[in-house]
């Protein structure tokens, strides 16, 4: 199943471009649009899997309007997108619950993995600000899901997504999806990197394929 996400923000022309970008990722299926909280509100979204909302938007701001957004989609993830760069502005977003945060001037891959990390349920915050980040350079420790070690076990075997999926009983999709977080997660971009660092962490192991 694809992902439904909402994206927020009263600048059509910025909106415009966030959704070319987001649309080629492969999980991401329905695409909704709004120019601010009430509008949001209003299209009553409750099986949104995640939101990308601006902080500065016209009445309501984003922090604000994290509240009101978690009760019109209360299972959707949240990443605030903002022009800013002051790490206050991050704390904040940490602060009021958000589940992540993109600059504005974030490159197309930036973003893409910070979907992947919020729609595998990690938090993806800028490096510099100190904590978790959906950044392929990915953090010295990884901190991988129960599922995201079922897949990488695979992955280290060499099956291909179909295998893995079916091995796990999951769709395609969702196994692109965590083998992106992996991918992120490790600071890898091919899966011949991902073996070389499971196997130098210690990650990909004949123990853990026995668990599968």
């Amino acid at each position: 199943m694809t992902a439904r996400l909402l994206l927020v923000d009263d600048h059509n022309l910025f909106r415009t471009g966030l959704r070319l970008i987001v649309q080629d990722h492969p999980a991401v299926g329905t695409i909704a649009e709004a120019g601010s909280i009430a509008e949001a509100c209003a299209l009553n979204a409750v099986d949104t899997d995640l939101v990308l909302l601006d902080i500065q938007l016209p009445g309501m701001n984003g922090l604000d309007g994290l509240r009101p957004l978690r009760q019109a989609c209360p299972h959707a993830r949240i990443v605030l997108v903002s022009a800013s760069v002051a790490p206050d502005a991050i704390h904040e977003a940490r602060a009021r619950g958000a589940d992540g945060f993109l600059f504005k001037s974030a490159s197309a891959e930036d973003i893409l993995n910070a979907i992947t990390c919020a729609l595998a349920g990690q938090p993806c915050f800028p490096i510099h600000s100190g904590h978790s980040t959906a950044s392929p350079r990915g953090p010295a420790t990884p901190s991988l899901t129960a599922r995201q070690l079922d897949v990488l076990a695979l992955l280290c075997t060499g099956k291909p997504n179909k295998v893995i999926a079916r091995d796990l009983g999951l769709s395609e999709n969702t196994v692109r999806v965590h083998v992106a977080a992996i991918f992120a997660q490790l600071g890898v971009n091919s899966r011949s990197a991902a073996l070389l660092a499971a196997q130098r962490m210690g990650l990909s192991t004949p123990q853990l394929h026995d668990t599968l």
